[in-house]
């Protein structure tokens, strides 16, 4: 196929999105697992949602119809790629130059990285790549099944909720724990209100950044080498947030010593993925400046000619 009409979607296309939706991707690993994998028909709300912004566009190339999304936090530097449908358009080139084009809106909102969460055996992942993204970190999805027995832990007062205080030592957490190639295209979490912590001894040792939607319950964990009762403190956490939804534990290949004691605590692997990323911004040499060197204490004047300078600067 050659080269595709894009445009900005609008409710002309809703006709369209009722169309392809079941057949949609969501790269977005929190959203589908929290709201499903057809979030776009709820990220559509999204520009009435203070904080968010969305953008959506709209390919036809010959007789094809696609459609993709990107959503970003006006306090983030990054942009999530958050539904493409249907999925298969990536094996065409007209798929490609429409993720070009939210790549390039996603610049235009002021994003610096477009991200995406997708399943390294899927014909996706391949596509993407040849689209400019690359891999920042892999990740294993853990789910626990809301029937499963809760185990037994200690209690939940070896966490509490997230304070403005405390985002100092939140951050510091990050710094040590997470690699330094990721922390420059993820931000350290942040949720005051919403978000626990474990302290002990006035040190930070344990972040959990929650997300809790209709279809189940999202948690980042961040803990620091130091502890030793990872098993423990997770138990107390899911003796007191079992619900009638799955919980879901995304663990970075950077923290993967987690594996072994969710298996204990009855989770079970769900996907295993690459956090991709393209870079939408390239660094801006700032050029060296430094004066011309000095003879005798003085400057050469600018209208010197050139040879002048140069042989005054060998004396």
């Amino acid at each position: 196929m050659g080269s595709s009409n894009i445009r900005n979607f609008d409710w002309r296309h809703v006709a369209l999105l009722a169309r392809v939706r079941d057949r949609g991707l969501c790269p977005d690993s929190q959203l589908a697992f929290t709201r499903g994998a057809h979030a776009l028909q709820h990220a559509l709300l999204d520009p009435l949602i203070p904080g968010n912004s969305s953008v959506t566009l709209v390919s036809r190339c010959g007789e094809l119809d696609a459609i993709a999304q990107f959503t970003k936090r006006r306090d983030r530097n990054n942009a999530r790629l958050t539904f493409i449908a249907p999925a298969d358009v990536l094996e065409l080139d007209c798929g490609l130059q429409l993720v070009e084009s939210l790549a390039f809106a996603a610049g235009e909102a002021g994003a610096h990285n477009l991200v995406a969460d997708v399943d390294e055996d899927s014909p996706a992942f391949e596509r993407l790549r040849q689209a400019g993204f690359a891999i920042y970190a892999r990740q294993r999805i853990w789910s626990l099944d809301p029937q499963q027995e809760a185990p037994v832990g200690s209690a939940m007062g070896t966490w509490r909720v997230e304070k403005g205080a405390d985002s100092l030592a939140a951050q510091s957490l990050y710094l040590n724990i997470v690699p330094g190639l990721v922390q420059q295209v993820e931000p350290p979490p942040t949720g005051v209100g919403r978000n626990l912590v474990h302290f002990r001894d006035g040190e930070l040792l344990g972040y959990l950044d929650l997300e809790r939607g209709s279809l189940g319950t999202w948690v980042q964990p961040f803990f620091h080498p130091a502890v030793e009762d990872f098993y423990t403190l997770l138990a107390g956490f899911l003796s007191e947030a079992r619900a009638d939804r799955p919980i879901y534990v995304c663990v970075r290949s950077y923290q993967s010593w987690m594996s072994g004691p969710l298996e204990r605590l009855w989770f079970e692997p769900a996907a295993d993925q690459a956090v991709m990323v393209k870079r939408l911004t390239a660094g801006v040499r700032k050029p060296f400046t430094s004066p011309l060197p000095t003879v005798e204490g003085s400057y050469p004047e600018p209208t010197a000619p050139i040879a002048h300078i140069e042989d005054s600067a060998v004396l």
